[in-house]
């Protein structure tokens, strides 16, 4: 833990993710046991914090705050995507009001720094510098409260152009249809090489085969819905493309190390949801 913005000190972000519901789908009621940012990338949400309901359209932010319930009404006719992190607050400026007075969503505005800094967040919370993770969520916290939210896009690192290309391709069709399949031929085409050298490529940069990469992206996102909504085991593997319930759980268990119920369960009891296996599902800024 270290000091950040004369008073305001924070904690490491303690999980980071992107998120794609279907129409309709909803999260909670839920206690808040700590502070966590959602950005609101696609479709329209309906936040509600103690009674109260705040409509939240795409761009926006919403600060959840600790201690109190809430719950979210994904969108009734379009999917939803959204990004978030928690975080704790281990000491804040004297001169701020209470967190009760702070906003609980933040629209979008031309050119804001919130999107950027949370993009940049997404990229890097798994293997960035820890001193500069803190400093990007102070940095949007201090925004996010005070209001001064001007600022320009942050740019994300790239992978070699064919990788890219499969990645974009990936997130496409997983977005527009996660239990469809999804072949090397299919990333190989949308890749514009062949699939020995996408294999090559994928290996070499990522350390993943592109199969890999599609089983562990199916993954996450089952990983996601466990946590953040009230599907059935049944319904959150066929969501995401395993439609056999035995082999769900099975290769859940491989890439998180306890199976689908277990890691609802444990969350449940409060414990943190885990780490996104894939890093790579950070969306562009709209």
């Amino acid at each position: 833990m270290i000091e950040m913005f004369g008073e305001l000190e924070l904690s490491r972000p303690k999980l980071t993710g992107v998120a794609t519901y279907p129409a309709g789908a909803t999260f909670g009621p839920r206690v808040t046991r700590d502070y966590e940012f959602v950005w609101v990338i696609e479709g329209d949400v309906e936040y509600s914090r103690d009674g109260t309901i705040v409509p939240a359209g795409p761009g926006s932010i919403i600060l959840c705050r600790p201690g109190g319930t809430d719950s979210f009404r994904w969108d009734q006719s379009n999917r939803t995507r959204h990004g978030f992190f928690h975080f704790e607050v281990l000491s804040l400026p004297e001169a701020w009001p209470p967190p009760e007075e702070w906003p609980l969503v933040r629209p979008p505005v031309e050119g804001d720094v919130l999107r950027p800094l949370f993009r940049h967040l997404l990229t890097w919370a798994g293997s960035g510098d820890p001193l500069l993770l803190r400093a990007t969520m102070a940095h949007m916290l201090a925004s996010f409260v005070t209001g001064e939210i001007a600022g320009n896009d942050v740019p994300r690192e790239p992978l070699p152009d064919a990788v890219e290309r499969a990645h974009a391709h990936l997130q496409e069709r997983l977005e527009a249809d996660p239990s469809a399949p999804l072949s090397l031929p299919d990333l190989a085409r949308a890749a514009l090489v062949s699939p020995e050298h996408l294999c090559r490529l994928f290996k070499s940069s990522t350390g993943l085969s592109p199969i890999e990469t599609v089983r562990l992206a199916r993954l996450d996102r089952a990983a996601v819905l466990l946590a953040r909504t009230n599907f059935s085991v049944a319904e959150v593997g066929a969501a995401c493309g395993f439609p056999n319930p035995f082999h769900f759980s099975r290769r859940f268990k491989e890439a998180y190390g306890q199976s689908p119920s277990d890691l609802r369960k444990s969350i449940q009891n409060g414990a943190t949801p885990p780490t996104p296996r894939l890093s790579r599902s950070v969306p562009e800024i709209r």
